[in-house]
């Protein structure tokens, strides 16, 4: 099964990027949009992994999520990846990179043991869009600058989901789910 580790991010969040993707829409850039229910902060993509892995992963994801506290992450800036001059995809960057960092390495430490390539190239972000050509690119970095990014989520979880593509597009399924530390550390 084709699988991923990402934090799920509430309904308001999605629906308030859904908003903001539909102004950029109308730039007619050349790119597959990420579907509102689809919207996620991206971890790992582990790939197809065969099924007498997942019950290590689950163990790796529950044993992460008592070693660090759940956060308040704000949404913060448009970005994109590579860079901005030659993107390729189009995301939403959000604060405490540098926490999220910590929980990613925990992650990728242990994965390594399972057989999962160890990237250390971690940038915390929610994807929106993936570009197929830079057509009107700079039509959106400029209706980019009249926008303004709000929202602040609990990242309390970190989830383990199942991609399942389908003609129409991927379908993601929660497989587990760990809970992180609560603030207070109870």
């Amino acid at each position: 099964m084709r699988l991923f580790i990402a934090i799920d991010i509430p309904q308001n969040i999605k629906e308030e990027l859904s908003r903001l993707t539909t102004k950029l829409k109308k730039c007619d850039v050349d790119a597959k949009w990420v579907e509102t229910q689809n919207l996620h902060l991206s971890f790992k993509f582990l790939g197809e992994t065969s099924d007498d892995k997942v019950k290590d992963i689950k163990e790796i994801l529950a044993a992460a999520g008592k070693q660090h506290k759940t956060l308040e992450l704000n949404l913060e800036k448009f970005g994109f990846f590579p860079n901005e001059k030659s993107p390729r995809v189009f995301f939403v960057a959000t604060d405490k990179e540098e926490e999220l960092k910590k929980l990613y390495s925990c992650l990728e430490d242990k994965l390594k043991n399972l057989g999962f390539e160890k990237e250390d190239r971690f940038k915390s972000h929610i994807t929106l869009a993936r570009f197929r050509s830079l057509k009107n690119i700079e039509a959106l970095k400029s209706e980019m600058e009249t926008l303004t990014i709000t929202g602040k989520f609990p990242a309390n979880e970190i989830t383990l989901f199942k991609s399942n593509l389908k003609p129409q597009g991927p379908v993601y399924e929660k497989i587990f789910s760990a809970l992180l530390q609560d603030i207070e550390g109870r």
